[in-house]
């Protein structure tokens, strides 16, 4: 009986966790990954990113233009994270500067070429955390904290809509949905730093790092 549970645990245990392996650099950018579950991601300022809309000229009007993106971030090594998870990190910004226009956490991605994520959480200029859903001042939700902060993200994904409730220190923060215009093909996690309009270098650690498919 004992073997039973143990054998029974152990596939439990596979079933639902997601190991440090599982995360690799996106579009072979740099990061350290010193121990298990810690990331650093450091980025200079004015150094366009790896990926190759990172060079592109962008427009989206009201005078927000940018001529490249910076960029440090790692991606699951599987592209069909279809179902439900959850991620979880203490995250630590170390910048000496007003924040870039657009700072990216986490993103919930579908692929494509200059196609927007379904789901991400990021900081805007105004030190204030805010989602892929308002690109202005009245899209900023709450004040970043002066500390390091643990960011949860719970996600639903399916081919048609993908669905995520983001936490910061165990409290809600936000929450985004959005429906597929075809069917997504694809469904991968991002984090580190992605950011535009930016004013000084910048470094973000993620420690204990956590992804677990839940039920």
């Amino acid at each position: 009986m004992k073997k039973i549970l143990l054998g029974l645990a152990l596939v439990t245990l596979t079933a639902t966790s997601v190991q440090a392996e599982e995360w690799k650099a996106s579009c072979k950018g740099d990061y350290s990954n010193p121990s298990k579950g810690t990331y650093i991601f450091n980025v200079k300022h004015g150094e366009v990113g790896p990926c190759p809309t990172d060079k592109l000229h962008q427009d989206y009007g009201h005078g927000f233009t940018y001529d490249w993106s910076e960029r440090a971030e790692v991606a699951t090594r599987n592209k069909q994270m279809f179902g439900k998870f959850e991620w979880s990190a203490t995250v630590d910004v170390d910048r000496n500067c007003i924040p870039a226009m657009r700072n990216t956490l986490f993103q919930v991605h579908a692929g494509g070429y200059l196609v927007s994520p379904p789901s991400w959480v990021g900081i805007d200029r105004w030190n204030k955390f805010r989602n892929n859903k308002k690109g202005n001042s009245k899209g900023s939700i709450s004040p970043v904290p002066n500390e390091p902060f643990k960011l949860t993200a719970k996600i639903h994904t399916t081919r048609k809509e993908v669905t995520v409730e983001y936490f910061v220190n165990d409290k809600f923060l936000t929450s985004t949905y959005s429906k597929a215009k075809r069917k997504y093909t694809e469904m991968f996690f991002k984090f580190g730093t992605y950011r535009v309009l930016s004013n000084c270098d910048i470094t973000q650690t993620y420690t204990n790092v956590k992804l677990k498919r839940v039920n």
